[in-house]
């Protein structure tokens, strides 16, 4: 029996060192009472002797998740994703704090809720502590810091995050995150182009949209977007749409969705982009079939997964009645010699290069009706802009309709009687002028 007993407590030991057991909860009453057994002359009796109880005190105990290394850019965010436990045996509250050592030092580390553990913060919400944490529950975060913009590429920091139980406030956990300053990525978020000229170049998310698609409820419309890697190293960068342009929340208008693609139009959810490319990626916008008229601002965004560079870009979309829904894009191209014969191809973007004095330029407007029914009495127009005159070169034309532009030398505007066009019908109009000399 001797033995027996050793094996069962040795197991007993065995199974609480492996973590078979959960730690008791606080407040428990843990209740004993003895019996014995004798024998008198009247034969075998029993006796209780009176019940002892012990409540379970509260014993602080956490954990804290491994840190990690990650290269950044001198200047640009980074940040680190942990996850503490409550191994206590009551509810306890966590505090957050950090510190830092190495060649730079961190600034403005602030930690952030991340429920879903995707290394993004969930909200623009500042934390100090878990709040309230359930005996064996766990609370995700990150913690985001900025590399001072002078640091040494090399150079190195580790963070330190430490959690501390608000009951025992000796009981804490650590883990070190090591940063590394590289030549790092660097994003400018576009659309319909890349480089200086393009819609949204420069850092920073812009305060007007800058394109406004034209579509109806429940009809997609689909925005072209270059992702600018304009530094020295790969990124993969998660894409994200929300009508909040600062991305503390990323929702979308009831029943609206985004679907983003890649230049083979693939679904994807993030985008992997060397240094020195601009890879493109369409943003489809669905409204609700049950969207109201009217414009609703829209903003996509990049953003590194490892280091938290990103960049935004502001759109609109506007939804029209579905039985007038008329689409109007307006074109240019550079005629340098004035022949009538544009150079290179029709664009939306900025014309920099040839436009001097004396030069003309091309301009095409097209109509196309996006409606379910036809729609009667369709005019075009467009003002000879200021700095020019009209260009007889080659004439105005419309190819339904009538046209009237002016004099060969002169301002005004070029007007086209189009008439009806049914759905799905286009209509454009050409036309040139010069640049005062």
């Amino acid at each position: 029996m001797k033995t027996r007993l050793s094996l069962v407590a040795a197991a007993a030991a065995l199974m609480a060192a492996n973590g078979a057991y959960a730690a008791t909860a606080a407040g428990t009453q843990i209740t004993n009472q003895a019996s014995a057994t004798y024998s008198d002359s009247t034969g075998i009796k029993t006796v209780q002797s009176n019940t002892v109880i012990t409540t379970v005190q509260q014993v602080a105990s956490l954990t804290l998740s491994a840190g990690t290394s990650k290269n950044a850019a001198a200047g640009t965010q980074v940040s680190y994703s942990h996850t503490v436990t409550n191994t206590g045996n009551a509810a306890d509250t966590l505090n957050l704090s950090n510190s830092n050592t190495g060649l730079f030092s961190m600034a403005n580390v602030t930690f952030y809720a991340d429920a879903d553990g995707n290394g993004v913060a969930d909200d623009a919400v500042a934390l100090t502590n878990t709040g309230s944490l359930a005996a064996g529950a766990s609370f995700r975060f990150v913690a985001v810091a900025t590399l001072p913009a002078g640091a040494a590429t090399g150079s190195t920091n580790t963070l330190t995050v430490t959690a501390t139980s608000a009951f025992t406030n000796t009981v804490t956990a650590t883990a070190s995150d090591i940063t590394t300053v590289s030549a790092g990525a660097a994003l400018d978020l576009t659309a319909n182009g890349w480089g200086s000229t393009a819609l949204g170049y420069g850092p920073g998310v812009e305060a007007a949209a800058l394109e406004n698609k034209t579509t109806t409820a429940g009809t997609m419309t689909r925005f072209t977007l270059y992702l600018n890697n304009t530094g020295g190293a790969a990124d993969t960068f998660s894409l994200q749409s929300s009508i909040d342009g600062s991305f503390g929340t990323q929702t979308l208008p009831d029943g609206w969705t985004v679907v983003f693609k890649d230049g083979n139009n693939q679904v994807i959810t993030a985008a992997t982009v060397s240094a020195g490319t601009h890879p493109v990626v369409y943003a489809e916008v669905t409204p609700s079939a049950g969207a109201t008229v009217g414009t609703t601002d829209i903003y996509f965004r990049a953003i590194s997964t490892t280091t938290g560079v990103s960049d935004a870009i502001h759109e609109a979309v506007t939804i029209a009645a579905a039985n007038s829904l008329l689409e109007l894009v307006k074109e240019q191209a550079l005629d340098a010699n004035c022949d009538g014969t544009i150079e290179g191809s029709w664009t939306r973007d900025p014309i920099t290069s040839g436009a001097v004095p004396g030069a003309c330029l091309r301009y095409r407007i097209t109509a196309t009706n996006k409606g379910a029914t036809t729609i009667t009495a369709v005019t075009m127009s467009d003002n000879i802009p200021a700095n020019t005159t009209y260009h007889a070169g080659a004439a105005a034309n419309t190819l339904l309709g009538t046209i009237l532009a002016p004099l060969a030398g002169l301002t005004g505007q070029v007007n086209a009687n189009v008439g009806a066009l049914t759905p799905g019908q286009s209509n454009s109009i050409t036309f040139g002028v010069k640049i005062n000399p």
